[in-house]
């Protein structure tokens, strides 16, 4: 097997013993795999936010939408962001269940604010 060959794939590890995190996550990442951690169930659910462009050339509203529809099916809430360019987007976009619309060009700090918001880090 080669050293890369999961190269590109991003995994969230959760495990709450400090050293299996640890080492799964030292395992994974040296087969090329971006990995995030969580302590925990509640941990993990918190961290997820996910943030797509709309109009990409591979369709991010379908991917925001598979994503939301995963996630609502196991009982789990991940806050889906849309990003456009397209401002009369906002209504049909935030109808179809959205947590928030951001509108291009993106303000790097009102997005991180915005990701924290929906990471529940200010509550």
């Amino acid at each position: 097997m080669e050293v890369h060959y999961l190269e590109g794939v991003h995994v969230l590890v959760v495990e709450d013993t400090d050293d299996s995190r640890e080492m799964l996550r030292i395992a994974l990442e040296y087969f090329g795999v971006r990995v995030s951690t969580a302590a925990s169930a509640a941990e993990a659910k918190r961290l997820h936010v996910m943030v797509s462009d709309i109009a990409m050339q591979d369709d991010g509203l379908w991917l925001i939408r598979e994503v939301k529809t995963m996630s609502e099916t196991k009982g789990l809430k991940i806050p889906t962001i849309a990003i456009t360019a397209y401002r009369d987007r906002r209504e049909q976009l935030l109808a179809e269940g959205f947590a928030e619309l951001l509108e291009k060009p993106l303000d790097p700090i009102a997005l991180c604010r915005v990701v924290r918001r929906h990471a529940q880090l200010d509550t």
